[in-house]
Formats: C-alpha cells, sequence, structure tokens
C-alpha cells in the first residue's frame, strides 16, 4: 500500500513537472550585445514564403483560416464569428463547412476555441493535398483543451488561439507540411 502510493506521488510530481515545463516562458533569457539582439530580430521577422495552393479557392480558405486563428489569438469572440463566417461562405468540402458555420453562430470563445480544434482537424489534409509550395506548419499545445490542441500557422513563431494572451507562446511547431 505504501508502495502504491509512493508510486502515485511519484507519478503525479513528473506530471506536474512535466505540464510546468511544458510551457515555460524563455524564464532563462541571458543578455546579448545589440549586434546578436539585431541578428536574433532579424530572423524572426525575416519574411516566408506564404503557401500557395494549386486553387485560388483554397488559398482562400486558408486566409480565411487565419483570419480565424488570429481572431482567437486575440480573444475577439466577434472577430472570430466573422471569420468563421467567411471560411464557411468560401469552404467547399462539407465537414469544413459545417464546423466553420458552428463557429460563426457561437458567442462563447471557449465554444469557439473547442471547434476551432475540430476545424483544424479537418482543414489540415485539405490543405496538404493542395499545396504546391511554402510551408504550413502544425503546431500543438499540451494543456489546450485538456488534452492538447493543434493549429496551423504560416509562421514559425508560436501564437497560441487557445489561450490567447493568457498563454500567448505555448506550444511547439509539431510538423511542416510542404
Amino acid at each position: 500500500m505504501k508502495n502504491a502510493k509512493h508510486l502515485l506521488g511519484i507519478t503525479i510530481l513528473g506530471i506536474t513537472l512535466l505540464t510546468a515545463t511544458a510551457c515555460k516562458q524563455e524564464a532563462n533569457k541571458t543578455e546579448t550585445s545589440g549586434h546578436e539582439q539585431d541578428a536574433n530580430v532579424d530572423a524572426k521577422t525575416a519574411v516566408q514564403a506564404k503557401p500557395e495552393f494549386k486553387t485560388d479557392s483554397i488559398a482562400t480558405v486558408f486566409q480565411d483560416y487565419l483570419h480565424l486563428k488570429d481572431a482567437l489569438v486575440q480573444t475577439d469572440h466577434a472577430e472570430a464569428k466573422s471569420g468563421a463566417k467567411l471560411l464557411a461562405d468560401d469552404a467547399t468540402d462539407e465537414s469544413v463547412k459545417r464546423i466553420a458555420t458552428k463557429i460563426s453562430e457561437q458567442e462563447d470563445i471557449k465554444v469557439q476555441r473547442e471547434l476551432f480544434s475540430e476545424l483544424t482537424t479537418a482543414l489540415k489534409p485539405v490543405l496538404a493535398a493542395q499545396i504546391t509550395s511554402g510551408e504550413i506548419y502544425e503546431q500543438h499545445c499540451p494543456m489546450a483543451l485538456k488534452a492538447g490542441a493543434n493549429w496551423l500557422a504560416v509562421e514559425q513563431e508560436i501564437n497560441n488561439p487557445y489561450y490567447g494572451d493568457k498563454m500567448l507562446r505555448c506550444g511547439v511547431v509539431q510538423e511542416t507540411i510542404k
């Protein structure tokens, strides 16, 4: 019995440590010279090639998706509704259209974010089949929606749509779609 409690305690401690470090903000920043800082800024702000697709309609759908994602990052439910409405109008994939319509009908940002996870899952294979150049980054937050959730972006920098400014940088690039 003591061994079971001891093992449970160690397991809980391990999970706590993993959770705490999964979304750790850059706590161990070091000072750099002005030249090194300039190089870091240049690397972050370098223009990345936007992905191109086989059809303009898919490019429009992806832009609508990014509009929705950015609204969720800003925790702006009204703009998220607007972006989702555009996406629902432009999408030809029935699953994407259905989920985007649901998002556009929601007033609760929490529900919008839950549906956004489903939308990402439905849209990813559509985009992967249509991309002709550039890259899309599938990003993942292990803490979102209790089990973790993904989103798509054109930049490697993390801007978490599930937590907005509460945990803006929580996440990692999980896959690069080319």
